[in-house]
């Protein structure tokens, strides 16, 4: 199944909580960290990379670790793609610091997600056997290698001495992931820690670390229904009997998960549902001092389904399919299109069940036999499966031949009935199904525009079937766009000039601007989009000097440009020296042509350039009025240029009002 990832640096808190909040069981005590490095750490939060802050946050956390507590370190999917056997021991256990610290760093997500394999390496490393051992798995998916990963928790938590696997998990919103990462933990006797957002974090944090590991003898008693299925967690009848014969030491009624000291020993454990009268055993339990032991029973009963197909048999590719489905609609169940012969798990689309019938699916783009299946959720199962062709689709393009570089056409298509990933798009002939310039969605219908690419050359219109198959080409020659632009060959610095030009059909990001020569293609001053239409009005720098007027096509290439000199913008001002606070005076002036934020202002001597009591617009012409400020003191009058420059200072005094 496609699932979303989301790593988050509190994770790694979380983890080491684990280590941190335990009592000391000895003078040093052994845990090992599982690390997913699969490919989907290269996800972005934030703008980081989700590897990126785990190495970070990593580093900084290994210091906080106690003296005694001896701490090894394996990730997964770290050195191949697609290989279910990438698993590396990265530090072995009792590293320090330092050397588990440059292990993390040394990181390169690429592949699969082993993640029960890499937990049973890290069980073995830890002598699980003969030795109590505790795994901190961090997973963000599903397992995609093993096909019972909680039947295999089972298995290691049966065979150990005392094993117990601490999962944590972030961001896992659908049932099967949430489920199978819990039993993992449940199965072993460990703690599943799962938020959905920081207040969630923060409280399964403090959960985590007000845990404590037990320091006595204990059975905890669970029940699925079905092998690896979802825990029961009332309704069941638990006893627990000596395996040389007396009386039970446990006996609890009408209830789910049981957890209770014992002696040491070699117990056999039944129990029963009493709603179905469903039974399960296990004999010859063996409880070693000081071990917490988790027995995890299975309760078998028929599951069985039927699916029914619209339209049946054949289907083409990408199309939308219903299925409808009778099943026990257990928790997790799910309706899947898959390849013949894959695993239970492996799907190509999917519904759950909980989402009511008829399932909706869409049909691979690849043309093929397929199978439709009913797949139990816990443990996954195929309970029922029916054969689908799926044929090719066809698809249709009609665009001009030639175009303009960066204009925007229309391309008129036909083709199946679209869905996500499916659109028009323009690209290089030889780039991969997945490489474009622009494109537009097939569902907003035809014709789509399309702008095309800003360099000329021969380029490739094309039709994508879910982000991935081109069911239809057509060939389109890209010409250089015709373009120019006129203004005056010098100019005041900060005065508005008319820039007269020509260009292709404007589109998004095309635009007239004044810049430095040289400066890169995205570094402008005032600019006026095209869309607006010629003449374009354009205000200058206010430094004098060399600068160049340019035609920008898409915010990316330059494809037109005139060099423009700029003179010193130069101002006067007339006015009386003197004058009453709160009085009006007259201020004559003469400066450049007046442009937005030009003005006349009075402040304070030695105040910022921008700081002013009052001021009047130049643009309403010499002279103008000016109101002096309502205490008396030593100002000066400015003549401010885009309210950034000034142009020129006359001092005035302020007398106070009679």
């Amino acid at each position: 199944m496609a699932h979303h990832r989301i790593f988050n640096s509190i994770w790694i808190i979380v983890v080491f909580s684990l280590f941190l909040a335990a009592p000391s069981r000895a003078a040093e005590e052994e845990s090992i960290l599982v690390l997913d490095a699969s490919g989907s750490m290269w996800g972005q939060i934030d703008d980081e990379a989700k590897i990126t802050i785990a190495k970070r946050v990593l580093d900084e956390l290994l210091d906080e670790l106690p003296s005694d507590r001896l701490l090894g370190l394996i990730a997964y999917g770290h050195n191949r793609k697609g290989d279910c056997g990438d698993i590396e021991e990265l530090a072995p256990i009792g590293s320090d610091r330092s050397a588990i610290s440059d292990a993390v760093k040394g990181i390169n997500p690429k592949g699969k997600t082993p993640m029960i394999a890499s937990v049973t390496m890290a069980a073995e490393k830890l002598r699980y056997t003969e030795e109590r051992a505790t795994v901190i798995l961090i997973s963000d998916g599903i397992e995609t290698c093993a096909p019972d990963p909680c039947a295999a928790a089972n298995a290691l938590e049966q065979t150990g001495v005392d094993f117990t696997a601490h999962v944590i998990g972030f961001g896992v919103s659908g049932e099967n992931e949430q489920a199978q990462l819990r039993c993992i933990a449940e199965n072993t006797g460990g703690r599943f820690v799962l938020a959905a957002n920081a207040g969630e974090l923060s409280a399964a944090l403090q959960e985590t670390m007000a845990a404590e590991t037990a320091q006595q003898t204990m059975i905890a008693l669970r029940a699925t229904e079905l092998e690896g299925g979802l825990l029961i967690e009332s309704g069941l009848a638990w006893r627990v009997s000596p395996s040389a014969g007396g009386d039970p030491v446990v006996v609890e009624e009408n209830a789910g998960r049981v957890d209770a000291p014992l002696e040491p020993g070699e117990y056999d454990i039944a129990v029963t549902r009493e709603s179905d009268g469903l039974t399960g055993e296990a004999k010859g339990v063996v409880l070693r001092p000081g071990a917490a032991k988790t027995v995890t029973i299975a309760l078998t009963f028929p599951v069985e389904a039927t699916i029914r197909v619209e339209p049946e048999g054949t289907g083409v590719a990408g199309a939308f399919v219903k299925v409808y489905f009778e099943g026990p609609e257990r928790q997790g169940d799910f309706i899947s299109i898959a390849e013949k012969e894959s695993s239970a798990g492996a799907t190509k689309t999917y519904s759950y069940v909980s989402q009511g019938a008829p399932a909706e699916l869409r049909l691979p783009v690849e043309p093929g036999v397929y199978e439709i299946r009913y797949v139990l959720g816990r443990p996954y199962r195929v309970l029922v499966s029916l054969e689908y062709e799926v044929t090719p689709a066809t698809a249709t393009l009609s665009a001009p031949e030639t175009a303009i570089a960066g204009e925007e056409i229309t391309v008129a298509f036909t083709g199946p009935p679209p869905g996500s990933g499916d659109y028009i798009t323009i690209t290089k002939p030889e780039a991969e199904a997945n490489k474009y310039n622009s494109y537009a969605y097939t569902k907003n219908g035809s014709p789509a525009e399309i702008r095309m690419p800003l360099e000329a050359g021969v380029y490739e219109i094309r039709y994508i079937q879910g982000n991935t198959k081109i069911i239809a080409t057509q060939t389109i020659s890209i010409v250089e766009a015709p373009s120019s632009v006129a203004a005056p060959q010098t100019a005041i610095a900060g005065e508005t000039v008319s820039v007269v030009f020509t260009g292709p059909p404007a589109g998004a990001g095309d635009f007239i601007t004044v810049t430095a020569p040289g400066a890169p293609q995205k570094k402008y001053n005032d600019y006026a989009y095209t869309k607006n239409g010629s003449p374009a009005e354009i205000r200058m720098p206010l430094e004098a000097g060399a600068y160049e007027i340019r035609y920008v096509q898409n915010n990316k290439k330059v494809i037109a440009t005139q060099p423009i000199t700029l003179t010193a913008a130069t101002a006067t001002l007339d006015a009386p020296g003197s004058g009453v606070a709160g009085d009006m005076i007259a201020v004559r002036f003469t400066g450049p042509p007046a442009g937005s934020g030009d003005y006349i202002a009075v402040s304070e001597i030695g105040a910022p350039d921008r700081s002013y009591k009052t001021y009047s617009y130049t643009a309403q012409g010499s002279p103008l009025d000016l109101r002096l400020p309502n205490e008396a003191g030593e100002y000066e009058l400015r003549f401010i240029q885009a309210n950034k420059k000034v142009l020129a200072r006359q001092p005035i005094t302020v007398r106070p009002a009679q």
